[in-house]
């Protein structure tokens, strides 16, 4: 009676191009929707394993994963895992190879792409979480601390505009802005209902962008300058976003927040919103 083989998980660089095919695969999308991914990512690496066949050993696809830079958190893992019993060892193969090209990383720990599981066993803790949040539109009043205005982003000059966005960079789950994210309808948000921050040197501190699809809000949680964390600025971004919404009829909004603190997300729930989706961040050691 022949023993059972050992199954062994290998890893190898993967191009650009084959990052774009794996998560294709991975995201069940079509190439073109999650090219720039592929695009936005430092480095990238397929985990297989090799398994007999009738014409020979052939390679299986476990999973693939690229490094996406993070200004203060090392880099994300984009990519996942498929379901099999190698899964745990092959997402821990792709986290090995990246941490040992970049160092620290951060995944978005969802138990489908990325198993929070065995992560958590080898020391990797929550440092942040992506969360939807819903509700009716609030109304709160709530000024603007002295010192600063705010406009709407259709308002506000390109270089305020990448200041304010800038304000994310230092939070878990965001990433370097690119000069195009500045641009009126990046992202699909209205300039006229986006709101930005300035101080009295016109410098961008603060930003909260927002769309209307299908009659309801889309809002990104605001970013604040660290210098204003202290201050009103972030309820106040939020409260004016939250005017534009209801001056337009809008009654229902949906907020998406990555990596806002326990006390943010407290004030966002005081507020009446509440959590209808949320996803771990886990950072390594």
């Amino acid at each position: 009676m022949t023993a059972p083989q050992e199954r062994t998980v290998h890893v190898e660089r993967l191009s650009g191009e084959g990052l774009t095919t794996a998560l294709a695969a991975l995201y069940d999308a079509p190439q073109e929707a999650v090219a720039w991914m592929a695009d936005v990512c430092t480095a990238a690496w397929v985990a297989f394993e090799v398994q007999p066949g009738d014409d020979g050993p052939r390679e299986v696809v476990l999973g693939a994963a690229g490094t996406r830079p993070s200004p203060a958190h090392g880099a994300e893992l984009l990519g996942g895992v498929f379901s099999g019993p190698l899964r745990d060892e092959a997402a821990l193969a792709l986290a090995d190879a990246a941490r040992a090209e970049v160092g620290r990383a951060y995944v978005f720990a969802d138990g489908h792409l990325f198993p929070p599981e065995p992560f958590l066993t080898l020391g990797w803790r929550e440092t942040g979480a992506y969360r939807r949040l819903e509700g009716r539109v609030p109304y709160r009043h709530v000024t603007p601390p002295d010192g600063v205005t705010l406009r709407t982003l259709a308002d506000t000059p390109h270089a305020a505009r990448l200041e304010a966005l800038r304000t994310y960079e230092d939070r878990i789950g965001h990433h370097a802005v690119h000069e195009d994210a500045a641009r009126d309808g990046a992202g699909d948000f209205d300039a006229h209902i986006s709101v930005m921050a300035l101080d009295d040197q016109g410098r961008g501190v603060g930003v909260c962008r927002a769309a209307i699809e299908d009659g309801q809000g889309r809002v990104d949680a605001p970013g604040v300058h660290p210098l204003w964390r202290h201050s009103s600025l972030r309820s106040a971004l939020l409260n004016e976003v939250n005017t534009h919404l209801r001056a337009r009829g809008v009654t229902q909004l949906s907020m998406d927040s990555w990596g806002d603190t326990p006390e943010e997300l407290a004030h966002d729930l005081k507020w009446g919103l509440h959590v209808m989706d949320e996803t771990p961040l886990l950072s390594s050691p």
